[in-house]
């Protein structure tokens, strides 16, 4: 995609996030091209030019329940400092984190790979210890975004719950079981295979510390 394209593409992002019933003002003002290139010097890596033409536009934010890294950033989700401290706990320099979400997915660019400059988004999986592909580009990993967790959640498949939801899931088992208790059988039904299904939010009701580690 050459440059216009880049800027096309992130207006009607930025353009379509009422629409989604997203805030536009959840995105921050421009970086300049110093402090963009400051951020590259000190990572050592040359950042994808779509996500370059980005940052020029909104230098991070968030929508969609996701935070968007920006440069030279005060809010605590600073680009360079993030990667610093991930290079930290050994994750390779190539892997550049560039986003997160609210249930603590950190998507990356793999700036080992790609053409043109530009980089696969991927996902950390810290308990398989595995990336997964996301998108193409920084471009396609926007157009995306509204619909990813989703996504996501279909390419893992079902999940463990972690030990608070399992915990929280027994506590609201036995309060059904308090009220049954208390309920005459003839106004018993049938629970809702749809709604137990969004109740558990995707996940294996067990308790993960039974679980066989490998």
């Amino acid at each position: 995609m050459s440059g216009a394209e880049h800027e096309a593409a992130i207006a009607a992002f930025t353009a379509g996030l009422e629409a989604g019933g997203q805030d536009p003002e959840g995105l921050e003002g421009p970086a300049t091209p110093d402090q963009i290139a400051a951020a590259e010097a000190a990572l050592g890596v040359r950042l994808p030019p779509s996500f370059r033409a980005f940052l020029r536009v909104h230098n991070g934010g968030g929508v969609y329940d996701t935070s968007l890294y920006g440069v030279a950033a005060e809010d605590g989700f600073d680009l360079v400092r993030l990667n610093l401290r991930a290079r930290e706990d050994e994750v390779p320099d190539h892997l550049v984190a560039f986003a997160a979400t609210i249930s603590g997915e950190v998507f990356c660019f793999d700036t080992s790979r790609g053409e043109d400059g530009e980089a696969p988004v991927m996902v950390i999986d810290a308990e398989e210890g595995k990336l997964i592909a996301v998108a193409e580009h920084f471009i396609s990993f926007l157009q995306k975004l509204p619909r990813l967790e989703a996504e996501l959640q279909t390419t893992r498949g079902p999940q463990p719950m972690t030990v608070p939801e399992w915990e929280d899931f027994l506590r609201r088992e036995r309060e059904k079981l308090r009220k049954l208790s208390r309920t005459p059988a003839r106004e018993l039904s049938m629970p809702d295979p749809e709604k137990v299904r969004s109740d558990l939010g995707g996940k294996i009701p067990v308790d993960p510390r039974h679980l066989k580690k490998d």
